[in-house]
């Protein structure tokens, strides 16, 4: 069906007063989006590992804890004996481990009760090849003696993405919907505690709303609206810009426009580039022909991302191919990783839309991190042009990121 210049009008008259709510909710100020931390799954982790562990600074005790121990019972998890004999007063004796043993994201043990419940905590990035395995040997090793042994992946909906994996019919999947459920669930006791806590919980209940599990009050407002007016919705979507469009002059900007990269890699993907600094020492630092790493001579790059509505930039290693010298290879790129992922530009708080990864040095595309520049609807509220967005974007990120990241490598070729 076509659409008419009179249907748009009444589609923004109709609906002004519902697009200004959700835009308000939506521009609200939450400390996590601030920080830029809603995608970053150890900092989720570290947040949940608070508010499960009785003897932190939350004054709630094992209320959070018992509530999880309640979910899994319902999932058959944990029988309703077991659970009833957990419910000691506080779970007394309960430590919660966060990305401190083994690198389990979240580690929860009671070796008086015999528990102990592994949490893998995953948001976009996905399982590397033997992760599940490593952690699972790990707590069979270690807490054997502990009856209860419980494995869950944690995502933002439903998944059984782990069962691919090896030991991953060990795991169950938990989600972010049911944690925030598990909040709510004991909002009441949550408003007793400290004004700045009860505020912290809050606003992370409303970020993962918004932009996880996208069960916000006004992602309800704007399904409603897209249901009323899906015909008009739809030709405004097929008609908005598509940022692929843009990369040849992207490319021609970073040739031409700014200096400091060259390109590593002619790349199979039409709308991915392959970045590194123009400096004589990071070049050698990454230097291997012979690993043919993504058809080149360079096994690591700045990989820039331009998709349909999104562009952003990957820190990342390529694939090393079979030759004689796969394993020395191998042997210098884990190296390499181990320094990389420990530099303190990665590590800065102040560092927005950063994720950083944890994969395992077993698998062929092992990455630092990745750094979100803009999508379509920051597009919008920023009222720029494509290119002017990008050159901003490009040029803080540079700045802030890329620039310091470059100056530690250049001190790895250093003796």
């Amino acid at each position: 069906m076509s659409i008419t210049h009179q249907d748009l009008e009444k589609f923004e008259k109709d609906c002004e007063q519902d697009l200004n709510l959700i835009k308000t909710h939506l521009n609200a100020f939450n400390i996590f989006n601030v920080l830029g931390i809603q995608f970053r799954e150890i900092r989720h982790s570290n947040f949940l590992g608070w508010l499960l562990d009785p003897m932190e600074s939350h004054h709630l005790k094992s209320t959070i804890l018992k509530e999880l121990l309640k979910h899994l019972a319902t999932m058959n998890l944990i029988g309703s004996s077991d659970l009833n004999y957990f419910f000691n007063p506080e779970l007394e004796g309960t430590k919660v481990f966060r990305e401190s043993i083994n690198n389990i994201d979240i580690l929860i043990v009671n070796e008086k009760l015999g528990l102990v419940i592994t949490i893998e905590n995953k948001i976009h990035s996905d399982f590397s090849k033997h992760q599940l395995s490593k952690y699972y040997d790990y707590i069979e090793k270690h807490y054997k003696a502990l009856k209860t042994r419980i494995y869950l992946t944690l995502t933002p909906f439903d998944s059984n993405r782990h069962n691919d994996f090896k030991a991953g019919e060990y795991y169950t999947n938990i989600t972010y919907k049911s944690i925030i459920r598990l909040l709510v669930a004991n909002e009441e006791k949550i408003d007793k505690t400290k004004p700045s806590i009860k505020e912290s919980i809050q606003q992370y209940i409303s970020m993962v709303e918004k932009d996880l599990t996208r069960t916000s009050k006004e992602f309800a407002l704007a399904k409603e609206i897209y249901r009323k007016y899906k015909k008009e919705i739809e030709f405004i979507i097929n008609n908005q810009e598509d940022f692929t469009i843009y990369k040849s002059m992207i490319v021609d900007y970073l040739k031409n426009g700014i200096e400091g990269y060259v390109f590593s890699h002619e790349s199979p993907n039409r709308n991915v580039l392959f970045l590194l600094p123009n400096d004589a020492k990071v070049l050698n630092l990454f230097h291997y022909p012979k690993a043919e790493s993504r058809g080149g001579n360079y096994i690591f790059s700045y990989v820039l991302h331009i998709e349909k509505n999104r562009v952003w930039i990957k820190l990342g290693f390529g694939n090393i191919v079979d030759s004689e010298e796969k394993d020395m290879i191998l042997e210098e790129r884990d190296n390499l990783h181990s320094k990389m992922k420990e530099f303190h530009t990665i590590y800065q708080n102040n560092i927005p839309n950063l994720e950083i990864f944890s994969d395992d040095s077993k698998s062929d595309y092992i990455r630092i991190c990745s750094i979100s520049l803009f999508n379509d609807n920051d597009l919008i509220s920023a009222g720029k042009t494509f290119m002017d967005m990008f050159k901003y974007k490009f040029n803080d990120v540079d700045r802030t990121i890329l620039q310091p990241f470059t100056e530690e490598c250049v001190r790895l070729q250093i003796p």
